[in-house]
């Protein structure tokens, strides 16, 4: 009996084992032809579909102190098409800055993050410290342009990836190029002779003129001696700058408002004007709203945040919940004290400090005021508050969201010609808004690698939760990828009867070509990867899509 037992328990084994082993030699094979077969032949086939010629060519050089590796898509892409949950399941994510960075904070508490010692202000401790984990699905990566030191497609920017950054975005965030792209589009549109209801819909900055621009410069320099001479005629009373002055440089640095004194010395490095066209430097002159909407006698502006979640087909994503910016003293037309004009937080953190270390005020209670908190809610009810509104009219969902929705959507539209265009690329931007006494909306700036702070409980809260809803929107778009791909390897490929040990690549295009690139350009979420009903982001552009359906209907098809 025990003898019997004893060779069923072994026949048992070796049936189970011998399963085993076939399961392996099965996975093997299969891995065998991924790595050295069709994972090849689709990077392939991508990389002579892209124009990557503006990136590296050379593996001479790396980024961040992360080695390249000619196979590293390779091994990448096989490793995700063997181990779905490895991008369906979890969330591997590389972030470069670390010390009071509340993104990095949040990705090392709710996601993996990649590379854990990595962080690019210290000093390496060898050449190519870092490798580049093949897990690795989002470049979420504060340094721009990181794909110039890698071979796009083999050492970085593989098919199942997305970099936080989109070349040639800088046409939006430089001032000068904002204003140029500005410029171009309202002229564009004039020709096309559309609406003036289109052409107002679509004026998104204040009256602006770019002084390396030599007829602007004159333009600029003939109205600023207009000006003059009414004020001196006592034809207008000086109630306050009526124009700042604006370099490329962010968080506060660059502006210049136009007081008396100011008028004086850009007159004099100018000549009146004469010198235009001999100073190259990028200066933007721009009106300046001196009749802001105030909060508790305090300017205002509002930060929007934003995620283009691929460049080709555009996907732009509006955050619901908006930054208030206080700037930190009272608002006076006169004031020459600059943060009584600029709310940016860099300025307003630097004055609060200063003034609570001179012991001006008790502070600790202006701390939420500070920062506030609410949001665009808030500004709707203070209108009803002050009776400006009506309580049973809609005016956040029906006048403003809509207001900032086109604006938006415009503004892309004005630089979006200088992208380059591939869904592997994405990024997140904050745009500044001033609500005038009016309530009409002007936009200020964009700003590329905005900072996310932790200045109040609250604040981290919310902060927490966008940057989570950012990345939610950015798997889904990878998820959705990697399955029409996947599937695409097993119902095409798998079943593709070739001559040869592997399918050429001529044959491959000529066969397969057409619907791989589709499912390159796709970016459509799959239903099984739907965005979550608590996720805060609005979609209000999708270029998959035709004519106003686009926009959502945000834009009448007579302004396209």
């Amino acid at each position: 009996m025990i003898i019997y037992k004893f060779a069923s328990a072994i026949i048992i084994f070796s049936f189970i084992y011998t399963i085993q082993v076939s399961i392996c030699d099965y996975h093997d094979s299969i891995q065998k032809k991924l790595k050295t077969h069709y994972v090849p032949l689709l990077q392939t086939f991508m990389m002579d579909n892209t124009n990557y010629s503006k990136f590296k060519q050379a593996y001479n050089e790396s980024s961040l102190n992360m080695i390249e590796e000619p196979s590293y898509c390779i091994e990448s892409d096989t490793l995700k098409l063997l181990h779905p949950d490895i991008l369906l399941e979890d969330k591997y994510v590389v972030r470069d800055l670390d010390k009071g960075n509340l993104q990095r904070e949040i990705i090392k508490k709710r996601m993996f993050d990649s590379i854990q010692n990595l962080s690019p202000l210290s000093k390496p401790l060898t050449k190519f410290q870092h490798r580049i984990p093949p897990q690795l699905s989002y470049f979420y990566t504060f340094k721009p342009r990181l794909q110039d030191n890698y071979q796009l497609g083999q050492g970085l920017g593989c098919m199942f990836q997305k970099l936080n950054h989109i070349p040639g975005l800088y046409t939006l965030t430089s001032k000068n190029s904002l204003i140029y792209n500005y410029a171009k589009y309202m002229y564009d549109m004039k020709n096309r002779n559309v609406s003036q209801q289109c052409i107002q819909n679509a004026s998104y900055v204040p009256h602006t003129l770019r002084l390396n621009v030599k007829s602007e410069c004159q333009q600029f320099f003939k109205k600023l001696t207009q000006l003059q001479n009414d004020y001196k005629n006592n034809v207008k009373i000086y109630n306050g700058p009526e124009y700042l002055l604006k370099t490329d440089e962010h968080r506060g640095e660059g502006i210049r408002l136009l007081f008396q004194s100011q008028i004086e010395n850009i007159t004099e490095v100018y000549q009146n004007g004469e010198k235009c066209g001999n100073i190259t430097e990028k200066i933007v002159t721009q009106k300046y709203i001196n009749r802001p909407f105030l909060y508790k006698g305090h300017k205002i502006e509002f930060r929007i945040y934003i995620y283009l979640a691929s460049s080709n087909p555009l996907q732009l994503y509006v955050y619901k919940r908006a930054l208030i910016k206080r700037c930190a003293n009272e608002y006076d037309p006169l004031s020459e004290q600059i943060p009584a004009h600029i709310c940016n937080t860099a300025v307003t953190e630097k004055t609060h400090k200063n003034q609570t270390n001179q012991g001006d005020g008790n502070f600790e209670q202006e701390d939420e005021e500070m920062f506030i908190d609410w949001n665009l809610e808030g500004i709707e009810e203070l209108l009803i508050e002050q009776g400006r509104i009506s309580k049973k009219k809609r005016w956040l969902q029906d006048y403003l969201y809509p207001r900032i929705y086109s604006k938006i959507i415009h503004t892309i539209r004005s630089g979006q010609y200088s992208f380059y265009q591939d869904s592997r690329f994405s990024e997140f931007l904050a745009i500044d808004f001033l609500l005038d006494n009016e309530l009409d909306i002007w936009l200020l700036e964009i700003n590329y690698n905005p900072q996310i702070l932790s200045v109040t409980p609250d604040r981290i809260k919310r902060n927490y939760k966008m940057v989570e809803d950012t990345m939610e929107i950015a798997f889904a778009y990878l998820k959705s990828k990697y399955k029409r791909i996947k599937q695409f390897i097993q119902q095409e490929l798998y079943n593709y009867k070739h001559s040869g040990n592997r399918i050429r690549q001529v044959d491959f295009k000529n066969k397969f070509g057409n619907k791989f690139h589709q499912l390159l350009e796709d970016t459509s979420i799959d239903q099984q990867f739907s965005i979550s009903s608590d996720n805060l982001y609005t979609h209000i552009i999708d270029e998959s899509k035709n004519g106003k359906d686009k926009y959502f209907n945000l834009i009448e098809d007579e302004c396209l």
